[in-house]
């Protein structure tokens, strides 16, 4: 594992209808969806710990607490920085900013748990019997 506190990643997309409130089903607006902003924090943690972990593990989201306090448009660029903060045996946490280009839209943390990819996948596909 190559994994150290300190280190950030930074992704950046653009808010398409795709992505908005209204055709997400999370409000009635044309504005950048809440769940599309958290897929966006997700995304840029998973990509930050791309080629870090052990061969056989991958990482699984298990909290996010991401605050989303200002609208951005359709067309606005959206950037997502995550920043290892805490390193806790398995436990990830990332604090997290989301901006567009009036400032921060989005801020909170988010946490990940390292599991066996194999072991994680099999106990997981049991509960259907």
């Amino acid at each position: 594992m190559n994994i150290k506190q300190g280190m950030t990643n930074t992704l950046t997309e653009t808010v398409t209808i795709e992505r908005a409130a209204r055709t997400l089903g999370s409000g009635s607006l044309m504005v950048y969806g809440t769940p599309a902003m958290l897929l966006l924090v997700e995304k840029t943690a998973v990509a930050l710990l791309e080629g870090q972990l052990d061969p056989g593990m991958t990482s699984v989201g298990t909290n996010l607490n991401v605050d989303h306090v200002a609208a951005s448009p359709i067309g606005c660029q959206v950037s997502c920085t995550v920043e290892l903060t805490e390193i806790d045996r398995k436990r990830l946490v990332f604090s997290v900013e989301v901006r567009d280009p009036a400032g921060v839209i989005g801020r909170g943390t988010h946490e990940r748990f390292i599991v066996d990819t194999d072991k994680f996948q099999k106990r997981t596909d049991e509960k259907l019997g």
